[in-house]
């Protein structure tokens, strides 16, 4: 029976519901967004001393922390070669390390929560699409172990299957520093380790208008007002009109994601030997893995479309799955799900703060990791510890004309869609 939940959510880790807590009349700090950002900002802020409120429109725990596919990722959204020849080969190595310490970042809150969400760094692997994909891979391993000294590690064509159960690709690029996780169980352990600490938690809260005030923050929320000394936004693609200045630099893009019934441990061991975290390297990207028991195959992308069921969604994504793996065709598909990801113009994350109001959203598809680290960076920025991340006070772009609505969408996954058939 196809359930339209998140297979981390069945069952929910978080047992304990913040719902009707009543709010308080001030606080030093009011986080909005009880994701990986707001709530690891919020945990290194409490054990500071600081009084700190976290609110989210939707029960904790359940929105896209939630909803990924709990892979923590070194690198960025678009690959080394195009940031190199964006930004330079400094910035692009600030970036690069900053991003394997926000896999770092990751595993030491595990580690200090004792959080069990089944981190493992089993490396994630690039797949290509195309012949001319693995010659950039190539490439891109050549500069990271020459300039950067990274160790990564190419697998030819003719060796694919000791990496993956499928000959639909050409070649690969495996990272063995990146992780995984169970992300519902992570966002449980953080916002428990919040709990422990004093943070003060409140779900299905939302904030309807923030207004400076006399040097603070009057925020009004649909459960009554209250007042902060300094107000965080941390809700990523989920982010409205609270902010519009946010609203019009961050794209809210659709991801879905399909799990399997149980396959036989020799199946499962087959369509990836080695537990990889697995995307290719199409525009309309394919991601995938294996759940942390090796029972399943949770497989994600694009959506067909926003506008039609979930089911006809999740037979979409499975005729993507069959295209990787035929050998599936027997199979049923148990769990389907979406969620956001958020996206900037150019396709990095930003932090910073504006008319006093402190953010970081836009992880363009590596939230867990970045995100969790940005959390922490927040909380060194708002306790004047200094600026040491270069996500920070960058030029962030709004898309002209946009005001929050992406119409667009549909038409530019069609052009992706059409250049990936092409080149």
């Amino acid at each position: 029976m196809l359930q339209e939940i998140p297979y981390w959510l069945d069952p929910p880790p978080l047992a304990k519901s913040y719902r009707q807590i009543p709010l308080p009349d001030k606080t030093d700090v009011l986080i909005v967004g009880g994701g990986y950002t707001g709530i690891t900002a919020a945990i290194r802020l409490r054990q500071t001393g600081v009084e700190v409120t976290v609110i989210d429109r939707e029960p904790l725990g359940s929105a896209a922390s939630a909803r990924n596919g709990g892979m923590a990722l070194t690198g960025l959204s678009e690959n080394l070669l195009f940031v190199l020849k964006q930004l330079g080969e400094a910035k692009a190595r600030q970036f690069f390390a900053e991003s394997l310490e926000s896999v770092n970042c990751v595993e030491r809150l595990v580690g200090e929560g004792n959080i069990d969400c089944d981190f493992k760094r089993h490396g994630h692997l690039v797949a290509a699409y195309k012949p001319a994909h693995f010659e950039v891979l190539m490439r891109e391993q050549e500069f990271l172990d020459t300039r950067f000294n990274h160790l990564t590690r190419l697998i030819e064509p003719s060796e694919m299957r000791s990496e993956i159960g499928s000959d639909r690709y050409h070649g690969a690029l495996i990272d063995p520093q990146s992780a995984g996780l169970h992300p519902a169980k992570y966002i449980a352990g953080l916002i428990q380790m919040a709990d422990q600490l004093g943070v003060d938690l409140h779900a299905q809260v939302a904030a309807e208008q923030i207004k400076s005030q006399d040097g603070q923050f009057l925020i009004t929320t649909n459960q009554g007002p209250l007042t902060a000394a300094q107000v965080v936004i941390a809700t990523n693609a989920y982010t409205g009109n609270l902010v519009p200045w946010l609203q019009r630099r961050i794209i809210p893009v659709e991801s879905l994601m399909i799990a399997t019934a149980e396959l036989p441990r020799d199946l499962a061991l087959e369509l990836i030997p080695n537990g990889r975290m697995i995307y290719d390297t199409k525009r309309m990207l394919y991601y995938f893995r294996l759940s942390p028991d090796q029972k399943r195959l949770l497989f994600g992308g694009r959506p067909k479309s926003s506008r039609i069921a979930i089911r006809k969604n999740a037979d979409f994504m499975r005729q993507h799955m069959l295209w990787v793996y035929p050998q599936l065709s027997n199979c049923k598909i148990e769990y389907v799900w979406s969620g956001k990801v958020g996206f900037t113009m150019d396709r990095f994350p930003h932090m910073g703060r504006k008319e006093g109001i402190y953010y970081a959203l836009g992880y363009c598809g590596h939230g867990v990791a970045l995100a969790t680290y940005l959390g922490e960076k927040l909380a060194e920025m708002i306790l004047g510890h200094g600026i040491h991340t270069a996500f920070a006070n960058r030029k962030f772009k709004a898309l002209p004309f946009y005001t929050g609505n992406p119409w667009f969408t549909p038409l530019l996954n069609y052009y992706f869609s059409m250049l990936d058939r092409i080149r």
